[in-house]
């Protein structure tokens, strides 16, 4: 059997609705770890109340330099945890595995293009850290923190297409799970937020680049494999009614919450 036949056989034994909704409940809590756990303990931590918390939108009674950077720092720390999990999951559990590393893609993704936007628009969580640390901050300051987040953007890139090959050989593999992990997480991401009953367009917009537009490379990668007959297969994800269900109930909760919105 050739390499690509060898490979599109294998692509076709994967459960797409498993990845997908694999995918849906790793940005919802990817979303939650940002919003909810980073910003909102801090805006708690420091003994203030929470105004609005949705999925792309945070308010705090109380004004700190401190609660800006709490959910990028925690999106970057829970991240860094799911990627340094992933060695010790063994291949044939590939749906877990598959979890952590879209946590981790997701994380990094996000904050990386995050920091970017920010230094270029110079708005956001971040440009408001560095202004809190630095004051005025220089244009060779915000060229230098953007320069670390596309440092981290490339990183990510590469260590998401190796973290996927270890699991599909085969970049069509890979690949066609990645763009299925993707296409479900940005959709849900815009279907969670169109429950918001404050009906905003920039809560959409936001929740839809936080997601699906900082995580574009999944679209593409990887890009190269293993070639030919090698005889190393890819594992795959099966249809387990337990993982959808459980991702589901993930998705539903968080469109009940963060969708719609918590606060006064």
């Amino acid at each position: 059997m050739s390499g690509s036949s060898l490979a599109d056989s294998n692509v076709n034994r994967n459960d797409w609705l498993t990845v997908a909704a694999i995918g849906l409940a790793a940005s919802c809590i990817v979303t939650f770890d940002h919003e909810a756990l980073g910003h909102g303990s801090a805006c708690l931590a420091l003994g203030g109340h929470i105004r609005l918390l949705t999925s792309s939108i945070f308010r705090c009674d109380l004004r700190s330099g401190w609660i800006d950077p709490a959910g990028p720092f925690t999106n970057l720390l829970t991240g860094t945890i799911a990627l340094a999990c992933v060695r010790f999951v063994p291949r044939r559990i590939a749906a877990l595995r598959l979890l952590l590393i879209l946590i981790t893609a997701f994380s990094y993704f996000w904050e990386s293009g995050y920091v970017i936007r920010a230094m270029h628009l110079r708005d956001g969580d971040l440009y408001y850290f560095a202004q809190f640390l630095l004051g005025d901050v220089t244009v060779w300051e915000r060229l230098l923190f953007a320069a670390a987040g596309l440092a981290l953007f490339l990183v990510t890139v590469r260590l998401t297409a190796d973290a996927l090959l270890a699991l599909w050989p085969h970049a069509a593999q890979a690949r066609a799970v990645a763009r299925t992990a993707w296409l479900s997480a940005m959709l849900g991401g815009a279907l969670a937020a169109l429950a918001y009953r404050g009906h905003s367009w920039s809560n959409f917009r936001d929740a839809v680049l936080e997601i699906g537009a900082a995580s574009f490379p999944l679209l593409f990668i990887p890009r190269r494999g293993k070639t030919g007959d090698d005889g190393q297969d890819g594992v795959f994800v099966m249809r387990r009614s337990l993982v959808i269900a459980f991702c589901l109930l993930v998705y539903i909760l968080f469109v009940a919450t963060l969708g719609r919105g918590i606060g006064s």
